[in-house]
């Protein structure tokens, strides 16, 4: 009887106003990668430049394969007047998203062709910015749900997946629309008013920040400041600025670090940070790469936004959601076992 009740109130999981937050921090997160990706590679060939040239620029996605090595800093540092009045996390997705909207002004200044050094320089700021919030976005959307909640984490990782994929997908329908669009009624520089279009949804984006709850995690900052005063007791009896200083940089950066490595072992811990390193460079380059083929064998920048983004995006989210309904169901029948087996 409790089975089917929890059957019937599945999907009351994803009916909940967390899961609306955790859905546009998603798509905060993917947005940028329309950016550097599919917008970027259309300019560039659209700008006469070639296939070898747009697969070289696509490395300024390798920042996001090593963004965990400065995530102990953000996690860290305080932002200056902003992270008092919005929150820690909150402060640094502005901060980020502020150098992305600058960055896209930017870019409607200048031309490929002209400034192709530029052009990538900028796309790499942009890249680094959106690897550097995607930490604390990461970090906001998990404290969304409590520890307790498993189903509800569940349908949070679905609606996680959701979000980036819509920020993504459908932010390259804009692009490619709008990019269409004032092809053809003539404007010349039409992807550089296409980004001020994107950079209008960057600003919408962050008014709709302002409503993702974040609590002031006062635990973990006490727990930081008594890690960093047992690591200046060992290195000095004596306190200082050296001594206060070094301890500060060693519990926020080599401490998570070697943390990582003792609990999962030298091999174990290179072999998953390998993965994820070529698992992030095969699906950047393939992304960007695979939208200058479609140009090439033909496809108007509509039919690509139609078939690759639109129809990807809602087979993206259809599956994503039966994922997450799946993982929601295993839950739910294993539950009981794990409890059974607890009480004996």
């Amino acid at each position: 009887m409790k089975k089917e009740n929890s059957l019937n109130n599945l999907f009351k999981y994803y009916i909940d106003i967390r899961m609306l937050r955790i859905l546009l921090l998603g798509a905060i997160s993917g947005f940028p990668w329309v950016l550097i990706g599919s917008s970027l590679s259309l300019w560039l060939k659209e700008d006469g430049l070639s296939r070898s040239t747009i697969g070289w620029a696509g490395l300024i996605f390798a920042v996001y394969a090593f963004n965990y090595l400065w995530a102990p800093l953000i996690d860290r540092i305080q932002v200056p007047i902003l992270s008092k009045k919005l929150g820690h996390r909150r402060a640094w997705i502005i901060i980020m998203q502020s150098f992305i909207l600058g960055s896209l002004i930017f870019w409607s200044l200048i031309n490929p062709s002209d400034d192709l050094t530029l052009v990538i320089l900028v796309g790499l700021i942009i890249a680094i910015a959106s690897a550097t919030q995607d930490i604390t976005v990461d970090a906001l959307r998990i404290e969304q749900i409590g520890q307790n909640e498993e189903k509800s984490m569940a349908a949070g990782a679905a609606v996680a997946v959701v979000g980036w994929w819509t920020g993504y997908k459908l932010g390259g329908v804009v692009a490619l629309f709008a990019a269409e669009f004032f092809e053809k009624i003539g404007i010349e520089n039409y992807w550089q008013l296409t980004f001020l279009i994107l950079g209008l949804l960057i600003i919408l984006m962050n008014i709709c920040l302002m409503f993702v709850h974040e609590s002031e995690d006062t635990d973990r900052k006490f727990k930081q400041n008594e890690a960093d005063e047992v690591i200046r007791k060992k290195l000095s009896k004596n306190k200082n600025f050296v001594v206060t200083s070094l301890a500060w940089v060693y519990g926020t950066i080599s401490g998570p670090v070697l943390s990582f490595f003792k609990k999962n072992g030298f091999s174990i811990a290179l072999g998953i940070l390998g993965f994820v390193f070529l698992f992030k460079i095969g699906e950047a380059f393939l992304g960007r790469m695979s939208i200058v083929f479609y140009k090439e064998i033909g496809f108007s920048k509509g039919q690509i936004a139609i078939y690759s983004k639109t129809l990807g995006w809602i087979t993206t989210v259809v599956f994503t959601l039966i994922g997450g309904i799946f993982a929601d169901l295993y839950i739910i029948n294993t539950a009981p076992t794990a409890l059974t087996m607890c009480m004996r």
